[in-house]
């Protein structure tokens, strides 16, 4: 009789090497990490940061489960010269590998060479393209086919229209717009104090589609803005770069050959500095927006 059930997929399966499968050196959430990573494509950047965002675990877990897999021979850490980075670019380069020899002869180049300052162009994993040369013809696109959606309804109100595009994607816009023609700053700033609270603390998965349902009147607030909290001017500051970088990735994701966790990886490299709650609402819409239609 048999007691362990194995299938016998011939399509989106992976294959892990026995030893490395029976290694009792590792803990089992170092394996489980890397079960993950092999589901992944070999070309597949590993970022630190995303895996954060992705398996919901937090630095310190992240940085020990890598650092474990690092000391017992599965992966390597190549660091490139910062000279060399680019806009969105890793630093630090991971290879792993469940083959202790194929991770050693592959990275070989590396280990040898204390003055290699970038990986070879074969290397890299996505090509570079100049920006403001190639989005003009995009951006007219995506404008004019803004413009197209717009409605009477939704230009009644410039002020309010003008103050949300900073903040808020044209969707959410529309939506809330629509739901509450007359929406004042005000109230947009209470509501969306109450929602980034409800956010926090995980009442909600997105401060956007919160908002969107308070106006229409289907939610109801766990919590109620302080009259005493002043909105956060700070905080708005924040939210202006994310949604400026969200959509500098998402045009960029139109005209280069990145892949869409190469973008996603991109994203987060670039936004560390700031708030997770808050990045992690931007990655989400990045996410959602780079998958196909």
């Amino acid at each position: 009789m048999e007691f362990i059930l194995k299938n016998h997929h011939k399509y989106n399966f992976t294959t892990i090497y026995n030893s490395f499968a029976q290694d009792k050196t590792l803990s089992l959430e170092a394996k489980g990490l890397a079960l993950y990573l092999f589901s992944m494509p070999s070309s597949w950047c590993i970022n630190p940061t995303q895996l954060r965002f992705e398996l919901q675990i937090g630095k310190d877990k992240v940085t020990k489960l890598i650092n474990e897999l690092i000391e017992k021979g599965y992966m390597f850490k190549h660091q490139k010269d910062i000279v060399f980075s680019k806009r969105g670019e890793l630093r630090n380069i991971y290879y792993f590998s469940d083959d202790k020899e194929i991770l050693k002869e592959t990275t070989e180049i590396f280990r040898n060479s204390t003055t290699q300052s970038q990986l070879p162009m074969s290397e890299i994993p996505c090509t570079e393209i100049t920006y403001a040369e190639n989005l003009s013809h995009i951006n007219k696109d995506i404008i004019q086919e803004e413009n197209n959606k717009k409605e009477t309804i939704l230009t009644s109100n410039i002020s309010i229209r003008t103050f949300l595009k900073e903040i808020l994607d044209e969707v959410t816009i529309i939506n809330l717009l629509s739901a509450k023609p007359d929406l004042t700053i005000e109230e947009f700033k209470n509501l969306y104090e109450m929602a980034t609270l409800e956010f926090k603390n995980g009442y909600c998965n997105s401060v956007n589609a919160c908002l969107v349902r308070a106006v229409s009147g289907k939610w109801n607030f766990k919590h109620k803005a302080s009259s005493s909290i002043n909105f956060n001017e700070e905080e708005l500051k924040v939210h202006r770069v994310l949604k400026g970088k969200l959509n500098y990735y998402i045009d960029y994701f139109q005209i280069s050959s990145c892949s869409k966790n190469e973008i996603l990886s991109k994203f987060l490299n670039e936004c560390q500095k700031y708030d997770e709650n808050l990045v992690n609402s931007y990655y989400i819409q990045l996410k959602e927006k780079l998958e196909p239609n």
